[in-house]
């Protein structure tokens, strides 16, 4: 009996411990007593009796980011009516890059000598929380790459999922942007090198991605690794020596207190260096990119402010947020090796341009707004499309990449509807007004009919453009950087140059080419017009037949071909993406070659080659544009921007059928070349 008893015993034992650890736990993920004892009620009655609160912030050293990130800090808390010496008592901590002094000063910060505990940077996040396990101090951090990498109990997919004690907001580096920036600035990049700590998860989590971006780009990237501040001149100095091209460099608290060293290695090397961070371009970068800290500081003084006037932590979802600023060094453009340039549409979107004698010569500098998102709320956005086409398929696909790689969840963070015209005017004009009535936070849309009708009816919030080959004829402005204050976006002319030169190439002898034309399409006339002019200057007449709906499209192309045209270059527009394959036929059958603007024309119709813009990537700066303006940026400061990439296709099934063999050097400068003849039997019967 009594072996019975002490068995019980044991077991109620077991249960009550367990227990007591599973409503341990849970205060720790967002419990409450209801008696207001922990540090969050604390917090707000000490505000609510107009006590003086007590604030540590710790940052892990003193460099570029972290000192604006705490000058943003202060600049924010104040906005909000919270001033040191006044309600706050500010004590600022920095480990000066040493693990130990870190350690130390967050457990003196835990100790309950502090009511709020700001930390800024990843090691310092780190540091904090693992000292503040046991939830004695609220704790709000910024300037964090990856937060949810950080081991700190914050989840990726559910961001409300973090200890009830902490929140904050991440800053993932502009990676993808900063290396698409780099092929702009030298389109036969081929190489970069990278100096990294490995310990740091920051700098992991951006080398990683910057591997992937680099692989699809076609871009080697070299690193060397470093433990300390120390060893980055070597490393950098290694690298160079490896022939790297340019360096990359960001995200990394070691690399960052020693970033003179890399620009010292890459001065020797007569070679750029490019940075996550807008302020490496004052520092002897080529180009910085990467956000506002100053910004990044006050949206994280924002949430503190938040917590501060009663709001609960465990109910702050941890967001990224990444209010971007571009800065240009023309200095360092004089002493490179290698065709690096700051092409002109470029340098329009810098904040910051430092001239050939290192002085600063443009200056776009603003207080940024903070993001039009209070954490917890789901964007609503609608996506308007004027037709269903190729050009729009990839815009659109581009548009949700750029979304998933903000770490933004459909449904969870933002509702994407999308509506198609079908290419009739009246229902686009309906459905503009169905979005207008659901009280859109951003108004999406692709085509320059579109943006036409939507310039005429949107007026109180911000739209942003795709899929337009001149929004300045579009009536959207007067150049790229005057415009409309609701409006920006990215525009598509067409690359009239390049499809000339490759219909030279493929068609030495011709002297006569044929189009069609929708007058009725701005774009369409535009692309008309431009095409004209680059023919004119090699010599070669353009022909052209007007029409302007589907019906027509197979009697103007027999018309047209019936005019004795060595080829025909059909310009872009929305009537001609939808009418590949009756122009297809019609070439084909007669044997004229057909070239194209889009790429569906050569890789599903009767083209022998397509040179287009690159719209999944057009898609993809779309997504960024309106990430911009949905953190709060002003679209009347967003100039227009062109789609820079360009891409050829060719079809040796489709040319054959034509007589024609592509040269070699086209066939070098192709990006993808297809084997057979395009297999739609509607065209190629």
């Amino acid at each position: 009996m009594k072996t019975w008893k002490h068995l019980l015993l044991g077991l109620l034992l077991i249960v009550a411990a367990g227990g007591v650890l599973l409503f341990s736990d849970w205060l720790g993920r967002g419990g409450s007593l209801g008696g207001g004892d922990d540090p969050a009620a604390q917090l707000h009655r000490k505000v609510r009796e107009g006590r003086k609160v007590r604030v540590g912030v710790l940052k892990w050293a003193s460099s570029l980011t972290q000192d604006e990130t705490c000058r943003g800090l202060l600049q924010g808390l104040e906005e909000r009516g919270f001033r040191d010496g006044k309600e706050l008592e500010i004590q600022t901590f920095s480990a000066e890059g040493d693990m130990p002094t870190a350690v130390s000063l967050a457990q003196r910060a835990c100790g309950g000598e502090y009511d709020l505990l700001l930390t800024v940077s990843t090691l310092s996040l780190q540091v904090g929380a693992t000292a503040n396990k046991g939830g004695k101090v609220v704790q709000v951090f910024g300037a964090v790459t990856d937060p949810y990498g950080a081991g700190v109990g914050i989840s990726r997919e559910n961001h409300e999922d973090h200890p009830a004690w902490l929140t904050g907001v991440g800053t993932f580096q502009p990676v993808r942007e900063t290396l698409e920036l780099a092929r702009k600035l030298n389109p036969d990049l081929k190489t970069l090198g990278t100096v990294m700590n490995p310990s740091e998860a920051c700098s992991k989590a951006c080398y990683d991605l910057a591997e992937k971006v680099c692989g699809e780009m076609g871009i080697r990237l070299k690193a060397v690794t470093v433990d300390n501040s120390s060893g980055v001149y070597e490393a950098a100095c290694a690298l160079a020596a490896q022939g790297v091209e340019a360096f990359v460099i960001g995200g990394d608290n070691t690399v960052e207190s020693a970033f003179a060293s890399v620009v010292k290695a890459a001065k020797a090397a007569r070679i750029p260096v490019l940075g996550y961070a807008a302020m490496y371009g004052a520092q002897g970068a080529l180009a910085g990119l990467g956000a506002n800290y100053v910004d990044v500081g006050r949206i994280q003084a924002h949430l503190a402010a938040d917590i501060l006037q009663g709001k609960s932590p465990a109910r702050i979802p941890v967001e990224n947020a990444m209010p971007l600023k571009l800065s240009l060094n023309r200095q360092v453009l004089a002493g490179l090796r290698g065709p690096w340039r700051i092409p002109p549409e470029v340098e329009a979107q810098a904040a910051q341009v430092f001239d050939a004698s290192g002085r600063l010569a443009v200056s776009k500098e603003r207080p940024e707004a903070l993001p039009s998102s209070g954490p917890g709320r789901c964007w609503n956005l609608h996506l308007l499309n004027y037709v269903e086409s190729a050009p729009t398929e990839e815009t659109v696909r581009g548009l949700r990449r750029a979304l998933d790689e903000a770490k933004l969840r459909e449904g969870k963070d933002y509702t994407l509807k999308e509506a198609n015209a079908q290419g009739d005017m009246p229902t686009l004009a309906a459905l503009l007004d169905n979005a207008l009535s659901q009280n859109p936070d951003l108004i999406l849309l692709t085509s320059t009919p579109t943006l036409q009708a939507a310039v005429q009816k949107v007026k109180d919030r911000p739209v942003v453009f795709g899929v337009v080959a001149n929004p300045v004829v579009a009536g959207a402005g007067r150049s790229a950087e005057d415009h409309l204050p609701n409006v920006t976006g990215i525009s598509c002319a067409g690359a009239y140059e390049e499809v000339v030169e490759v219909l030279r190439e493929c068609c030495p002898k011709a002297r006569r080419v044929g189009t069609l034309v929708n007058p009725s399409e701005v774009n369409s006339v535009y692309n008309h017009d431009h095409l004209k002019e680059a023919l004119a200057a090699r010599g070669v007449e353009l022909v052209s037949v007007a029409v302007s709906t589907p019906t027509e499209i197979s009697d103007g192309i027999r018309g047209l071909l019936s005019r004795n045209v060595d080829a025909v270059v059909q310009v872009a527009g929305n009537l001609f993406f939808t009418s590949i394959a009756p122009i297809s036929k019609a070439c084909l059958d007669a044997r004229v070659p057909l070239f194209g603007f889009d790429t569906a024309m050569a890789a599903k119709g009767g083209a022998a080659a397509a040179v287009a813009r690159d719209y999944e990537a057009g898609g993809a700066d779309m997504g960024r544009v309106a990430l911009r303006v949905l953190r709060g940026e002003n679209p009347r400061d967003i100039p227009f921007a062109p789609i820079t990439k360009t891409r050829i296709t060719l079809n040796e099934g489709n040319a054959r059928r034509y007589g024609l063999v592509f040269p070699a050097g086209l066939r070098e400068r192709a990006d993808r070349i297809l084997k057979g003849a395009s297999r739609n039997p509607t065209i190629c019967d």
